[in-house]
């Protein structure tokens, strides 16, 4: 099933759908330590939070640790290949069990040493005979729900939400053709904090306007602004749009699946509340955000292959280097503009910004959710 048709160009005609008249947000959404509380509590304890790819785990007992909201978590592979979310502290004195990635077959609290399975079940009890064994017997670390879209981790404090490939269906055809849950990955990085809100990274990367004038030694000359492509208008959980590429960069396509344009387009894919993706025919660029404090965010984020690309390439390890290091230079020119617009917003205006259309409609959409999580 091939992508549906992108309509949407900034060089086409400008009407009140797509954005005339639109403001930003205020700074104060920016700056206000209780906005964020808000948000941890409506928005990251209450919905889908993106945390990782499913190749940065791939044997049983490899994990990694984030936050949702500021609540510490444990992504582990099970023995039969399933993936499980839980609670990251012992159920005896609290104490944070796991720290950053790597594999463990028991999980064992560095305070006193309880031990637990990679389920979470507790398994062992230092000086059991000073504790009740009926009280003991039976414990396991709090489960969160978790499921997988495309090679993506979602997990949820809620059990009831509907599963993430039905959230995301209406989104599903524009990406099935690349494969994306076969893609391999290669990069992953755990930690990079950035000095800015966690709302205003994720904007940054979900606007084409700033490409050209902010990417000036990366993706700019080759994804320039007036090229950019819009998908769909008024989704409620995801966005998609691309930042294409100038004919003289199309890369090369190894995916028969592909069509010719989808092959020119460097897709960037909103997964709300904190996940993004930039996907291209040969790789893909993801990240997810994890609010510290109001004005710092982790940005966990890693590079993932076609696997086409990867067995079609003379010489794949030389691309996947290239990739890298093109993507650590946008890296650190987006960070700096985080932090310019967070740096700001400190001023406290009340006059809010105005918003580009089209190029900015999703700025908008985005922040409809966001208000639409508060008020729940």
């Amino acid at each position: 099933m091939n992508a549906r048709p992108f309509d949407l160009h900034p060089n086409g005609p400008v009407t009140p759908d797509t954005g005339v008249d639109q403001r930003a947000a205020l700074q104060s959404v920016y700056t206000d330590p209780a906005i964020l509380t808000a948000e941890q509590r409506h928005i990251f304890d209450q919905d889908w939070v993106m945390v990782g790819r499913v190749g940065a785990i791939p044997e049983p007992g490899d994990y990694f640790t984030a936050t949702v909201g500021k609540r510490p978590i444990i992504i582990m592979r099970q023995p039969d290949g399933s993936v499980r979310a839980m609670a990251n502290f012992c159920l005896h004195r609290y104490a944070r069990l796991l720290d950053g990635a790597g594999c463990a077959k028991r999980i064992v609290c560095p305070y006193h040493a309880w031990t637990y399975d990679m389920a979470g079940e507790l398994i062992g009890v230092t000086d059991r005979h000073g504790f009740n064994r009926d009280e003991v017997k039976g414990r396991t670390l709090e489960p969160l729900a978790c499921d997988v879209w495309m090679g993506f981790i979602f997990v949820s404090l809620r059990q009831d939400l509907e599963p993430i490939s039905e959230r995301l269906a209406r989104l599903t055809p524009h990406v099935e053709p690349f494969d994306l849950d076969q893609y391999e990955d290669r990069v992953t990085v755990h930690e990079e904090v950035w000095t800015g809100n966690w709302k205003l990274i994720f904007e940054n990367f979900i606007e084409s306007y700033h490409t050209t004038y902010t990417h000036k030694q990366s993706i700019g000359p080759t994804n320039p602004t007036n090229l950019a492509e819009f998908g769909p208008l008024g989704e409620r959980n995801f966005s998609i749009h691309s930042n294409s590429y100038r004919p003289e960069d199309y890369p090369e396509n190894y995916n028969p699946k592909l069509t010719e344009e989808e092959t020119r387009r460097f897709y960037v894919i909103a997964l709300y509340p904190n996940g993004l993706v930039a996907l291209d025919p040969n790789f893909a660029w993801w990240i997810t955000l994890e609010p510290r404090d109001v004005d710092i965010t982790n940005a966990r984020w890693g590079l993932c292959y076609s696997p086409h690309a990867m067995k079609g390439m003379a010489d794949p390890s030389t691309f996947v280097e290239a990739i890298r290091k093109i993507i650590i230079t946008a890296t650190e020119e987006d960070k700096e503009m985080v932090g310019r617009v967070q740096e700001g917003s400190a001023y406290g205006s009340q006059n809010p910004g105005l918003l580009h259309a089209p190029l900015e409609i999703y700025l908008k959409e985005y922040k409809e959710y966001v208000e639409r999580m508060l008020k729940s």
